[in-house]
């Protein structure tokens, strides 16, 4: 099981950013920031997601161990991710449904941006 809050301070300190840069970046103040790199606070998906961008890594390098991790690659369609979401506690779920919305609604600001801008 690999410890996040380690984790996301090796990372920090290999790419030469403090924890100052970090908070500034993720709008917390340092003390809160100190705080989830201690392990003293657990970082929400919302936050680990600001802390993953502040950091210039993808989520999944932000909380996978430097050993590969076995991805079932039977897992191919939506409709069989859908399934296993539905497997998941409601937090979790909720979790997945904003990451989801999130995505959708920068997608249509994108496109809605794109064309007024076409449209000059």
């Amino acid at each position: 099981m690999i410890d996040i809050s380690l984790h996301i301070k090796n990372i920090r300190k290999s790419k030469g950013f403090s924890q100052q840069d970090i908070a500034d970046k993720i709008g917390i103040n340092r003390v809160q920031y100190t705080r989830i790199e201690t392990g003293k606070s657990e970082p929400t998906l919302n936050m680990l997601q600001r802390i993953a961008l502040a950091l210039e890594v993808d989520l999944i390098n932000l909380i996978e161990d430097n050993q590969a991790i076995e991805v079932d690659s039977s897992v191919k369609s939506l409709s069989e991710k859908i399934k296993l979401i539905s497997e998941l506690d409601q937090e979790q779920q909720r979790s997945i449904f904003t990451f989801i919305d999130t995505a959708i609604a920068n997608k249509r600001l994108k496109n809605t941006l794109s064309n007024a801008l076409n449209g000059m």
